[in-house]
């Protein structure tokens, strides 16, 4: 079962829905290790359509730059605003790639 699976479990309007798919394809990146990743779906309620940022947000404070810097790209994806394309810069290849992947399928 793919990652993105597992967090939508029944939820599968999550994946027409482009704010929330922003969301949960950041959490699946395999850039989030499966522990982050728990700790980061603690504050997101699917049944409810809830996302605590200021919980994300606050958990990821422990995490590498490079995962906080995309949780703020899926942040601003998920409240239609508009990224800071300058963060992008401070990703590696591989963060940089998912960015654009996140963005090219919040605006699909």
């Amino acid at each position: 079962m793919h990652m993105t699976q597992q967090i939508i479990g029944p939820h599968i309007w999550v994946k027409q829905c482009p704010e929330w798919n922003a969301v949960v394809e950041t959490i699946a990146l395999p850039l989030f290790t499966d522990d982050q990743r728990h700790r980061l779906t603690r504050y997101i309620d699917l049944g409810q359509r809830q996302v605590d940022w200021g919980g994300i947000h606050a958990e990821a404070k422990r995490f590498p730059r490079e995962q906080q810097t995309l949780l703020r790209i899926a942040h601003a994806l998920f409240n239609g605003g508009e990224c800071q394309l300058a963060e992008l810069g401070d990703l590696s290849s591989g963060g940089r790639s998912a960015a654009i992947l996140l963005i090219g399928q919040r605006y699909r």
